[in-house]
């Protein structure tokens, strides 16, 4: 009878399930987005600056006077307006997660607080919040993401090389 032994089987299974799993790679990608959640969670200097789109008698800014007093009325907002302490205050900072995907392959960071497209998003974004130095989604992506993309092409080329 004719037969193969093949050496270092054992080691060859354990390596390509070791590469299977990725964990260097998934850790990375939660670690990465962690890096991108606190950028984009950070708070900018506190403004004590007059919203100038509420002056003036055009009908949009006679809407934002009315839609500010109503809130102001029901206890929504106070004033003067107190980060994270008024009772309209959702946390925006605090409220940023990530959530992974995709077997771990993808994370998604993302907030539930109503307001954060007119303080962060880019599209969205308040001229108010805009000059008050928030930053915004796109922004954290455009002067951060090439750090996070690294930090996974790093452990990606860690586990190819060292299982």
């Amino acid at each position: 009878m004719t037969s193969i032994h093949l050496e270092g089987a054992k080691e060859l299974i354990a390596r390509i399930t070791s590469l299977q799993a990725m964990r260097r790679v998934k850790k990375a990608i939660v670690d990465a987005a962690g890096d991108l959640r606190k950028k984009v969670a950070e708070y900018p200097t506190p403004s004590h600056r007059p919203n100038l789109m509420l002056r003036g008698n055009s009908a949009k800014a006679q809407r934002m006077r009315a839609g500010f007093f109503a809130r102001l009325k029901s206890g929504e907002i106070e004033v003067p307006y107190r980060r994270g302490q008024s009772p309209g205050s959702k946390k925006l900072g605090q409220s940023w997660t990530v959530k992974t995907e995709n077997a771990g392959f993808r994370a998604i960071i993302g907030t539930g607080v109503s307001y954060s497209r007119l303080v962060q998003d880019s599209a969205k974004q308040t001229s108010y919040h805009r000059h008050t130095g928030w930053i915004t989604t796109k922004q954290v992506t455009q002067l951060y993401g090439r750090q996070a993309m690294s930090k996974i092409e790093a452990a990606l080329k860690s586990e190819v090389e060292n299982g």
